[in-house]
């Protein structure tokens, strides 16, 4: 059942890949259709949590409610450039770069909880580097904003490796003070509130019908994807659950993107996926 579980959260980290590249595609507004998506991950994971284990969490103090909006502020960010750079880069680049990401809560856990780097671990450190500049598009005339394309790639390794490393500081400072499900309540909730305030300040329409269907459309898989990963390591180890969905998505992510959206991968962002796969392999 846990190998089902690992298939389930790859699949659902393509599905909110797939939708973030309609939303693109539609030009539908980045930031209010992921504010929906937030809300409805914050209301199921808020009332699972609080069925599960009860009202416990009102009584947590005012850090742990700023650390989870400080959190919510990187998920709703690397969001948007997520879509930005899948839009831009393509579908299985962007997910590879996302992937990589793993490499900061590694040195977060080396630097503030005394954990070893072995050398091993010391040549994935260095191969996720190559990979992130083999990743790197050499159309540099594409651009978002003033933003060049493949810079994306490097924001959303950042954004996602402090967004994991947010998950690093949960269980070796918090999770024994409440559950998994209402601290990723919570933190979606604060990237709801950044979102509906940044929303706000922009005026205009909240959210069109499409905006709000996509919305609720990424939501869900957006809570499943660590729900269905929480479910396997109940029943394996992290050894096998982290590298088999983190391969899983980069090989799923690059397929999803040839087949359905046409994207084009050079030799040497080939040469970078493979290279990214063995990274991930090694970082595990």
């Amino acid at each position: 059942m846990a190998y089902l579980f690992i298939f389930l959260s790859a699949a659902c980290s393509l599905l909110i890949a797939h939708f973030l590249k309609i939303t693109e595609v539609k030009q539908l507004r980045t930031l209010n259709t992921l504010t929906v998506n937030y809300l409805v991950a914050a209301v199921f994971a808020l009332v699972w949590g609080t069925l599960k284990d009860g009202f416990g969490y009102i009584n947590a103090d005012l850090l742990f409610f700023g650390f989870c909006l400080v959190v919510g502020v990187f998920f709703i960010a690397n969001f948007i450039v997520y879509s930005k750079s899948v839009h831009a880069n393509g579908v299985g680049v962007t997910i590879t770069a996302m992937r990589l990401s793993l490499l900061v809560p590694v040195l977060l856990s080396v630097l503030l909880y005394s954990e070893y780097l072995t050398f091993l671990k010391t040549v994935g450190v260095v191969l996720v580097f190559a990979s992130l500049i083999l990743l790197k598009p050499k159309k540099t005339e594409v651009k978002i904003g003033s933003i060049n394309a493949g810079w994306l790639l490097l924001i959303i390794f950042a954004l996602s490796g402090f967004a994991d490393a947010s998950l690093k500081v949960y269980e070796e400072e918090f999770s024994t003070r409440l559950n998994e499900l209402i601290f990723m309540g919570m933190v979606f909730l604060g990237a709801f509130m950044i979102g509906i305030i940044s929303c706000l300040i922009r005026r205009g329409t909240l959210f069109t019908k499409e905006e709000f269907k996509l919305g609720t459309l990424i939501g869900l898989p957006n809570l499943y994807s660590s729900i269905f990963l929480i479910y396997a390591l109940g029943d394996i180890s992290g050894s096998i659950a982290y590298p088999m969905v983190n391969m899983l998505s980069v090989a799923g992510g690059t397929a999803l993107g040839l087949l359905r959206w046409n994207d084009t991968v050079s030799t040497m962002q080939w040469l970078g996926l493979i290279v990214a796969l063995i990274a991930i392999l090694i970082l595990l």
